[in-house]
């Protein structure tokens, strides 16, 4: 059996828009006159520059670019998602330039996936498989070499470090991503919690119930904040994903 190549996958989607931004310049005309300019060619340099970047830092002989769907089950279940970020603006070129970085770096787009999940799924529990983001989501992720390429930091979770986070996500919310989990408990309360009553579902759902919520809502904060973590998981074909359930009530 031939040896599996080491095969980072990068989070495309922040790549992209980190690359668009960073190309575009302001400039002035006239006395009132103000234009915002990006360059095609110096997003391709930033871009070429991020990913020789990914490359030597994780020793990888193949690397894919990953990029989420236009739709994502979490919108199915919660319509609200992302809704605070409709009204900011996107950068300039970054749609030409992401069907450029995905023709040009073997770029995955799996139907109603964000690409932390198509990552999450191809990186948990693989000794080959390195992921690639600077989103603090993926220390939910368990069995899983994780290279933050902003803080140049590689960390790995066991599968209880990795169950334990989610938790701590499920009870505080992502005000990034517009669901705020239990009322007035954030990062810090939730850790101290899990801490203190241990790192469980009843810990989770005992502090939704502290502040007048329902298991309902800790259930579907818990949904929204996991990653898929396995094929199991998910149907390729059919495009379904199977809902994240607490233990006792896995089917």
């Amino acid at each position: 059996m031939s040896k599996q190549k080491r095969t980072s996958y990068v989070d495309g989607d922040m790549i992209m828009y980190r690359a668009a931004f960073a190309s575009e310049q302001e400039t002035k005309w006239e006395d009132d006159i103000w234009t915002l300019h990006s360059s095609e060619t110096d997003m391709k340099v930033i871009i070429d520059d991020m990913i020789e970047f990914v490359r030597d830092a994780t020793q990888c002989e193949e690397l894919h670019l990953v990029f989420s769907d236009s739709r994502n089950f979490r919108y199915n279940i919660f319509p609200e998602y992302k809704a605070n970020r409709k009204d900011k603006r996107k950068p300039l070129g970054l749609k030409a330039m992401t069907e450029w970085a995905s023709e040009n770096y073997n770029g995955i787009r799996w139907n109603n996936l964000e690409a932390d999940d198509v990552i999450g799924i191809l990186c948990s529990n693989s000794k080959d498989n390195v992921a690639v983001s600077a989103d603090k989501d993926f220390a939910t992720l368990p069995e899983c070499e994780w290279f933050n390429f902003m803080s140049k930091e590689t960390s790995f979770m066991t599968q209880e470090e990795a169950d334990y986070n989610h938790l701590a996500q499920a009870m505080s919310g992502d005000t990034v991503d517009g669901f705020s989990g239990a009322k007035g408990i954030g990062s810090v309360t939730a850790n101290k919690l899990l801490d203190k009553n241990g790192a469980t579902w009843e810990t989770v759902v005992k502090a939704y119930e502290s502040k007048g919520q329902t298991e309902e809502d800790a259930l579907l904060n818990a949904r929204l904040s996991y990653i898929l973590r396995n094929k199991n998981e998910y149907n390729e074909k059919e495009g379904e994903v199977r809902l994240w359930n607490p233990p006792t009530k896995q089917k």
